[in-house]
């Protein structure tokens, strides 16, 4: 662990061996799991992200329950920004190698746009590493500061590049941060709550996109380019609708002319009610799916699963020591959320996934934070336990020696239809960088909108469309025939 950072669960309290663990896994017939990664190689995962390369960051916070000011040496920063390469895509050869060894109050981190994006509250740090060598340019730049550190387990978290080109983030309700660019007006600064936010990597634009709820810890997009959020206590699965204002778990919206708050577009709970401070565990509880407290959201749409299972949204249940799944589907102008069912159970009461995402085969990865406790329990901390587990059907065509940034333009637009979501993220976001930087090619970015009229299948013309927004390729006229 690093230094100063020490162990605080209770005597006698000792986490299941991770061999021991993986063993106790059930998942549905067809699936497998296997140990990506666990102590002492990962600690404390609370955040994990792709890079364009196949490799997989991950933050270790030791930070957390109790955020520091940045008040110099005395006050250590302990966080770590980790990154694993599998070098012949079995996960059997995995080496570990670290970015960043004292991070301070590091929540999220999201690789693009010549370096990496970091929480590290206050602030949003931007670290540049133009020619990718694993190793800051220079000091961070500050993009945004005012993050509130005494929030808790609210704070701000969950990095994503969103299909706007946007970078999307959330924010829970127990403490409010008043945000913006150092150096910019204050009178500018944006004050939010429990929320969802973006702010776009180019223009610097800082927006919220929809207020309400408890804590989301989890979004995702689904095929359509839909975001819903994953949160506690009062429901579990929410549609973004931007501009939305939702119900709270408590206190009330600033803005007063609001006359009727959205609901969750979950029809049901995956607990049994009663005081939600006192409903941890328990058979009522566990048939319904574990408990109130969900971390993580992934939408599969990799080509690992069988297709029953694309569009599944996949959550993080604290208390059930395991990863559920809803089924969304479309009801009317929104969506409605039924309960699929349990799908990796842990069988161990130290299982707690904060993580759920596709990986470039297919196969799902999840971080298992690894303790006893959750945000509301006091019985200490177990800092040096950590597990990354990957969760494939049968065994996936092994993926190694990636590089997408080395790909042509052609290249990187043929990937906008690939049957796995990671590869068309990737490569829109890609494309927006070499717009950005004036490096697209005149030929491609005129060939996008021909694609486009061509394309009948809906994802892959959707897909062509977002890539023309990113790179600067639509205008009003053209975004008015879209509409007929």
């Amino acid at each position: 662990m690093p230094p100063g950072v020490t162990d605080s669960q209770k005597a006698g309290d000792v986490p299941t061996p991770a061999a021991e663990s993986l063993k106790k896994i059930t998942l549905p017939q067809g699936f497998r799991a296997q140990l990506f990664a666990a102590e002492p190689q990962v600690m404390q995962p609370i955040a994990m992200e792709f890079d364009d390369r196949g490799r997989l960051w991950v933050v270790e916070n030791f930070s957390y329950p109790t955020l520091k000011k940045n008040n110099g040496v005395s006050n250590p920063a302990p966080d770590r920004i980790v990154i694993f390469t599998d070098r012949d895509g079995t996960g059997r050869n995995v080496e570990r190698k670290a970015f960043l060894e004292s991070g301070r109050n590091v929540t999220s981190v999201l690789p693009g746009f010549g370096g990496v994006w970091v929480l590290s509250l206050p602030d949003l740090l931007f670290y540049p590493d133009a020619n990718g060598d694993d190793v800051p340019d220079g000091p961070p730049v500050v993009h945004l500061t005012g993050w509130n550190i005494q929030a808790g387990h609210n704070f701000v978290n969950g990095l994503a590049w969103g299909p706007d080109g946007w970078l999307w983030g959330r924010h829970g309700i127990t403490q409010k941060s008043t945000v913006g660019r150092p150096g910019s007006p204050t009178n500018e600064w944006v004050t939010l709550d429990c929320s969802i936010w973006r702010y776009h990597p180019v223009t610097k634009e800082f927006e919220v996109v929809c207020r309400g709820t408890t804590n989301p810890w989890g979004l995702d997009w689904d095929e359509n380019g839909q975001a819903f959020f994953s949160n506690n206590v009062i429901g579990h699965y929410w549609h973004v609708i931007p501009g939305g204002f939702y119900k709270r778990m408590f206190g009330t919206h600033e803005n007063p002319h609001l006359y009727e708050l959205m609901e969750s577009c979950s029809d049901h709970l995956h607990w049994a009610g009663a005081k939600w401070s006192e409903a941890r565990g328990g058979p009522a509880h566990d048939a319904l799916g574990g408990g109130h407290s969900h971390c993580g959201l992934m939408i599969y749409q990799g080509d690992n699963f069988p297709p029953e299972w694309r569009g599944r949204a996949f959550i993080g249940n604290i208390h059930g020591n395991r990863v559920l799944y809803d089924v969304p589907s479309r009801n009317g102008s929104g969506y409605t959320a039924k309960h699929g069912g349990d799908f990796l159970m842990a069988n161990d009461p130290w299982f707690r996934s904060t993580v759920q995402i596709t990986g470039p085969d297919g196969g799902v990865f999840i971080a298992d934070w690894n303790d006893l406790g959750e945000c509301h329990d006091s019985d200490g901390s177990m800092r040096s336990s950590g597990r990354i587990y990957k969760v494939a059907h049968g065994t996936p065509k092994p993926v190694a020696n990636l590089n997408l940034a080395k790909l042509g333009d052609a290249e990187l637009i043929k990937l906008l239809g690939h049957p796995n979501e990671w590869y068309r993220r990737h490569a829109q976001r890609l494309l927006q960088e070499r717009a950005t930087a004036g490096k697209l090619d005149r030929g491609t970015m005129a060939s996008l909108p021909k694609l486009h009229a061509a394309e009948k299948d809906v994802s892959r013309q959707l897909r062509l469309l977002w890539a023309l927004h990113v790179t600067a390729g639509t205008d009003e006229p053209f975004l008015t025939t879209q509409l007929a």
